[in-house]
């Protein structure tokens, strides 16, 4: 199923798990380092969650790589959603210039997570992944959660209207950045290619719905703690709760019709050797 060795990636990934627990570690011990850079109450009393699923990555990394190196093609999925959550959160401590003592670790965190992804992506043989799609594997499903992500546009344009127009620039902007110019492409992305049952689209659609998911979870988890500690929540919240129910129901019934052995062609889901015979 694989074009080439994953040996580069194990080593990334094995380097990633040691530096989420560093840095996530460290962040939960002592979440006052953040205070410097970060102003608004809400979105402190936030990190405390975000640390907390980034240290739970750790050994759930570790976990899909040895299950992935023992052939299991849904390690694989949890493998690469994995590096997607990486990348994601930890360019928002990059990006949003974190300067804590860990700052060099985000950078390497974000770059190994980013290459890493890149290169599993590309070693994989799509239409060998495609084939351990079972008959019942729901496409319409994961393709509308993912497609759903749509709703996040309006949400964010209307915030950054009035920031041009306050001339302002929020706390959150960078989410603005790294949602709209690539997670939510590549969730629409990913949504069209399984719709469509594209071979490429069954390793996509699992990989942005474990994201979508773990996002809907962690955002929902952290929305509820500002709750909690008296401050509001925005319009957004509904959205997380979605990812986190929805795209649970929808990963589990993903994972759960992803065949630990290839198909034979005729158990396998309607269009998968049709376009893959297609070249």
């Amino acid at each position: 199923m694989f074009r080439r060795s994953l040996r580069p990636y194990y080593l990334m990934s094995s380097l990633i798990v040691g530096l989420l627990i560093v840095a996530a570690g460290a962040g939960l011990l002592d979440p006052g380092m953040y205070r410097p850079f970060v102003k608004s109450d809400a979105l402190y009393v936030g990190l405390v969650v975000q640390d907390a699923a980034s240290l739970l990555a750790a050994p759930l990394l570790a976990a899909a790589m040895y299950f992935t190196a023992r052939g299991s093609v849904r390690a694989l999925v949890a493998w690469c959603g994995l590096l997607v959550y990486v990348a994601y959160y930890y360019a928002f401590y990059c990006f949003g210039y974190t300067y804590t003592a860990f700052y060099p670790l985000y950078l390497a965190l974000m770059g190994l997570a980013g290459y890493s992804l890149a290169g599993l992506l590309s070693a994989v043989d799509a239409t060998a992944f495609a084939r351990h799609a079972g008959p019942r594997l729901p496409v319409r499903l994961v393709a509308g959660v993912l497609g759903l992500t749509v709703l996040f546009i309006p949400l964010w344009l209307m915030q950054i209207a009035q920031g041009i127009r306050t001339q302002q620039v929020t706390e959150t902007a960078l989410v603005f950045v790294l949602d709209l110019s690539v997670l939510i492409p590549a969730a629409l992305c990913a949504a069209l290619q399984i719709w469509r049952r594209r071979p490429q689209g069954y390793l996509l659609g699992g990989v942005m719905i474990f994201k979508a998911t773990a996002s809907g979870i962690l955002l929902t988890g952290g929305s509820i703690r500002q709750i909690v500690l008296g401050y509001a929540v925005g319009p957004d919240f509904g959205m997380y709760i979605f990812l986190a129910v929805v795209g649970s129901v929808a990963l589990a019934l993903y994972m759960r019709h992803l065949q630990p052995e290839a198909l034979p062609e005729d158990r396998q889901v309607r269009g998968v050797t049709r376009i893959s015979g297609g070249g």
